[in-house]
């Protein structure tokens, strides 16, 4: 999401103005928490959560999940895991008719804090628009909008979130809960490539409870006297947005169009030989690519992936005579069966279709020998 600089400012002068009446008339405004749904974006693909304050002469909602594709070397930032993100502030119903224009559901959470808590909590969302504060080191699981939320929240009842949540084994992890994105076909497959063991690691309810409709569901769940019922703002209609229809091909058609191209192509003798050679090229540079992500960025979930025997870096000698041994070739296949053994035991095998290429491709090669 972008907010002008401008816009920012502005809001944030009125927000701070009221704010600090209200560390002094705490029972005179209400706190929720807003859960927005998928949206179609990528950067929606998870929901948003969002804070919202309100009194008689003031309505915002303020939520961390900000980012500006305009700052400098911002995809580089990206992918090295150190992007910023930033807190921003919306009028309520602004952000609201937003949401329900893109087609994504909404609901509202009242918090039922007391006086103390309320300007304890007033003073921190303070504090945190400052233009010196609102930026943050951005991490998909361990600092993102819910759990930069959630963890305000957590302080300001006395840590009761972290000490319902933290004792209770769900026994799923961060890929149960984000694979597939739904209608996000080229990012599903970027996940299924990039994640490593981390990622597939079970993990306790606090740590899942990074996602927003977790979130919502689990202040529920933990019946404090301060959470009030989840309800639902808006449901979208399945005519009132393409996205509200759920889509196999849309979910996961990147994977299976470029396993039925492969095989296409390394059916004919005329582009059998371009098509061996350029995914060996192609699969080099996504091996070495796991292993940047892996070695030298801040993504910790990239961490251990046993994709790197499926995208072997080193495929592309196989494009030199030196190297193309029919030994060498069966070392590859091996490998390629080693991960689907990892896949099996460890991760996930969405992505065998790429490993069937793999051996058709070094058949190929051990074909071209024998002639």
């Amino acid at each position: 999401m972008r907010l002008s600089v401008f816009l920012l400012a502005l809001v944030f002068s009125s927000f701070a103005w009221q704010t600090s009446k209200a560390q002094n008339h705490g029972d005179d405004i209400e706190i929720e928490l807003i859960t927005v749904g998928v949206g179609p974006d990528y950067w929606e693909a998870f929901g948003h959560t969002a804070i919202r304050v309100k009194s008689n002469s003031y309505d915002y909602v303020y939520g961390f999940g900000y980012f500006d594709f305009n700052e400098e070397d911002f995809f580089l930032k990206f992918a090295k895991g150190e992007s910023r993100y930033f807190l921003g502030i919306e009028p309520t119903q602004q952000a609201l008719e937003s949401a329900i224009e893109s087609g994504r559901t909404v609901w509202k959470q009242k918090l039922n804090l007391d006086h103390e808590e309320k300007a304890k909590l007033i003073r921190k969302l303070n504090y945190l628009a400052q233009p010196e504060n609102r930026y943050y080191k951005y991490d998909y699981f361990r600092n993102n909008c819910t759990s930069r939320i959630r963890d305000i929240i957590d302080d300001v009842t006395h840590g009761e979130i972290l000490t319902s949540l933290h004792s209770i084994e769900k026994g799923q992890s961060w890929y149960d809960l984000t694979f597939p994105a739904k209608n996000q076909s080229w990012m599903n497959l970027g996940i299924a490539i990039a994640y490593g063991l981390p990622a597939y690691k079970d993990r306790n309810q606090w740590q899942l409870s990074i996602f927003p409709d977790v979130f919502a569901q689990d202040l529920e769940k933990i019946k404090a006297n301060w959470v009030g019922e989840l309800e639902l703002v808006h449901q979208p209609k399945p005519e009132e947005s393409e996205f509200s229809q759920y889509s196999f091909w849309k979910t996961h058609y990147a994977m299976f169009a470029i396993v039925i191209l492969m095989l296409i192509l390394l059916h004919y003798g005329k582009t059998a030989t371009i098509a061996v050679n350029s995914w060996l090229i192609l699969q080099s540079l996504v091996g070495i690519g796991l292993l940047l992500l892996w070695f030298f960025t801040s993504h910790s979930v990239a961490a251990n992936n046993v994709n790197i025997l499926l995208f072997f870096p080193l495929a592309f000698l196989f494009l030199f005579k030196t190297f193309n041994k029919e030994k060498i070739i069966t070392f590859y296949v091996i490998i390629n069966m080693l991960w689907l053994v990892a896949a099996v035991v460890f991760t996930s095998i969405y992505l065998f279709g790429f490993m069937m290429i793999n051996v058709i491709v070094a058949n190929q090669m051990i074909l071209k020998l024998k002639k």
